[in-house]
């Protein structure tokens, strides 16, 4: 299992993967693009319900510091992506439920899986930073799911800016974050 995991669901994580590093973002936010799918769906849509998260952790632009907070949400609510959060059983976010046995099945096995996602919180530019990525069985320990990451879709936006200036002492300018 996981701790962070088993804080979203009610039942026994088992099976638990995890990917996690440090990162340092140049801007004020961070975002990345992903797909959930699994083979619980649709048959055990409140029964088992496989869970996963990206938990991250550094600076609270708003002040304080996030500690594991779970970006992996349903746009527009505080509800993390679950079996039983993202299906069109109960009906429950049907608009991001893709239903791959309707159609195929022909790209992933998963039975069914979300539409394109993205995970983004706000962050300090420069800070230090922990992503912990992190998906787990619920309930039993058989029909996997899977969280696909968009290629080059970890990025934090870059900053805009044109500005002009003169110098009578120094004609040297510094990118990224470094000091200067």
């Amino acid at each position: 299992g996981d701790p962070q995991l088993q804080n979203l669901i009610s039942q026994t994580v088992y099976d638990a993967a995890v990917l996690q590093f440090d990162f340092i973002p140049t801007a004020d936010t961070l975002r990345f693009r992903y797909v959930f799918g699994s083979d619980e769906y649709p048959e055990y849509v409140n029964s088992y319900n496989d869970v996963f998260g990206f938990f991250i952790t550094g600076p609270n632009p708003a002040g304080g510091v996030y500690s594991n907070k779970n970006i992996a949400l349903i746009p527009g609510t505080t509800l993390p992506v679950t079996i039983n959060n993202i299906n069109n059983v109960n009906p429950s976010f049907p608009q991001y439920y893709i239903d791959n046995q309707a159609i195929g099945g022909t790209t992933i096995t998963y039975d069914g899986f979300t539409t394109v996602l993205t995970a983004w919180v706000l962050v300090v530019p420069c800070a230090q930073y922990h992503i912990k990525i992190a998906i787990g069985d619920a309930g039993d320990n058989i029909l996997d799911s899977g969280v696909f990451l968009e290629a080059n879709s970890f990025s934090s936006n870059a900053v805009n800016f044109t500005t002009s200036y003169t110098s009578n002492i120094d004609t040297n300018a510094v990118e990224g974050c470094n000091s200067a």
